[in-house]
């Protein structure tokens, strides 16, 4: 049985195998990589450089206006758990904890607990997941080794599957309904858009390390390792036009790769177009303080 043929009760297991893997790799890991057909057991540097240098696996990252840890997308994820009286665990928005907790909703779904268990799941799927998991596991099959890679596929095509069985509603997550949009900094504050940039949520841009390290080499500038802010200021801050020029492409080549055409595909497809165009118009002006 693959996990794409696998009964619904089945999946359930298999979604927690997936879970295990973006948790730091272990002995006990062998196994369920064996079970998944992972080409290799990932190692921890692996690990530490898909997770937490390039692509971080919170919500609250990717659909948080804040673009960081915690904030108010933190906070609708823990508003779930207490829903459904639990009390929400450390870090609510993990990607771990959440494939863990839509697993038990499917156990207690398939075991016939009820339309309760049903409108959990589909309402963790709806909000919580689907929002952002498309994205980054299309994301981790451009940058993560090839363990990363072959598990990121197998766990958007399962969840795909969980979204075309369960049929959410066509109506967007609230975490996206109510994003900010990117702001013009012609119009506002320049820092302000800078971190805009780095919030998916807002550009619609999931910007890893190493697609900055990519600007610095396609345009033959200085490469300052840091944050993500730390080295997109210092590329503004050398030759700012090529740079916003780079980055309009790099929205242009996401937008192209959205997975999926329903109301969460759209919307991260228009937010796309809207940086690519509000990125583009910016390179061909001088702006003030882009480097500041």
């Amino acid at each position: 049985m693959t996990v794409m043929t696998a009964t619904t009760a089945a999946r359930a297991d298999l979604i927690r195998s997936l879970a295990v893997c973006a948790e730091p790799p272990t002995a006990a890991l062998e196994p369920v990589a064996a079970l998944l057909g992972l080409p290799r057991m990932p190692t921890a540097a692996e690990h530490t450089d898909t997770f937490t240098f390039q692509l971080h696996p919170y919500a609250s990252v990717h659909l948080g206006p804040e673009g960081q840890l915690g904030g108010v997308a933190r906070d609708r994820v823990a508003g779930f758990f207490r829903a459904l009286e639990v009390v929400p665990p450390t870090e609510p928005d993990h990607l771990v904890v959440l494939l863990g907790a839509y697993a038990q909703l499917v156990d207690l779904d398939v075991a016939g607990e009820g339309t309760r268990a049903r409108h959990a799941r589909i309402a963790l799927l709806h909000e919580h997941l689907w929002p952002w998991l498309p994205r980054l596991s299309w994301r981790i099959t451009e940058l993560g080794a090839a363990p990363y890679r072959s598990w990121a596929r197998l766990l958007g095509d399962l969840m795909g599957d969980e979204v075309a069985a369960l049929r959410p509603p066509a109506t967007l997550s609230a975490h996206l309904r109510e994003a900010p949009g990117l702001g013009d900094p012609r119009e506002g504050d320049v820092g302000e858009f800078l971190a805009g940039l780095l919030a998916p949520v807002r550009s619609g841009l999931i910007l890893a390390r190493s697609d900055l390290a990519r600007a610095a080499r396609e345009l033959d500038l200085g490469l300052r390792i840091g944050e993500r802010a730390y080295m997109l200021r210092a590329l503004l801050g050398q030759d700012p036009s090529p740079t916003l020029r780079f980055l309009a492409s790099e929205a242009e080549r996401q937008r192209d790769h959205v997975p999926g055409d329903d109301a969460t595909a759209r919307f991260w497809t228009g937010r796309l177009e809207s940086t690519a165009r509000l990125l583009e118009s910016l390179a061909d002006v001088a702006i003030s303080g882009i480097d500041s």
